[in-house]
């Protein structure tokens, strides 16, 4: 679902050069001019956010980074993840949040508690998935990734009863 709508929005060129992380897409990218950040939310965070057990939200609650428990910072897919690790470890202080995740929509980090610090506790990379589903898109066939580092992030990031 994800490669068709980035697709729609790319163009099939730009979305594989996008979904490979050859590409950071800028407004002039998008065919419909929509924020790039607005349309890594979109398509590639809220959606799996809500397959995590976060499905509970608005989605303007995702847009602004409100979770119930978690800080979420997310910067547009290919983007330097720093600045969103950053920034959800400042939020987690000011939020008095347990959890926190910064994504591009491909790369994710999770961030926890512990003591009085927080810290970064699991990173994943979910884009091997999105290339096999590219190429198997385009050219009808695909090496499988390994089910086990997909397995370990769904353990990692599934919501959590919190508080």
């Amino acid at each position: 679902m994800a490669l068709r709508e980035l697709d729609r929005s790319f163009g099939r060129y730009v979305s594989g050069t996008v979904v490979s992380g050859h590409k950071v897409p800028s407004y002039k990218d998008v065919l419909d001019r929509e924020d790039p950040l607005r349309l890594t939310q979109r398509v590639l965070v809220q959606p799996l956010m809500g397959s995590l057990g976060y499905a509970s939200l608005f989605s303007g609650d995702m847009f602004e980074g409100r979770v119930p428990g978690v800080s979420l910072a997310t910067v547009s897919m290919n983007s330097q993840l720093s600045s969103a690790s950053s920034r959800v470890l400042c939020a987690m202080n000011a939020d008095n949040a347990p959890r926190g995740i910064a994504t591009d929509g491909f790369r994710w980090i999770l961030a926890e508690r512990i003591g009085d610090a927080n810290r970064v506790c699991f990173v994943s990379d979910l884009r091997p998935y999105y290339i096999e589903t590219l190429d198997r898109d385009r050219f009808r066939a695909a090496v499988p990734e390994d089910d086990r580092e997909l397995s370990d992030f769904i353990s990692a990031f599934r919501g959590r009863k919190v508080g």
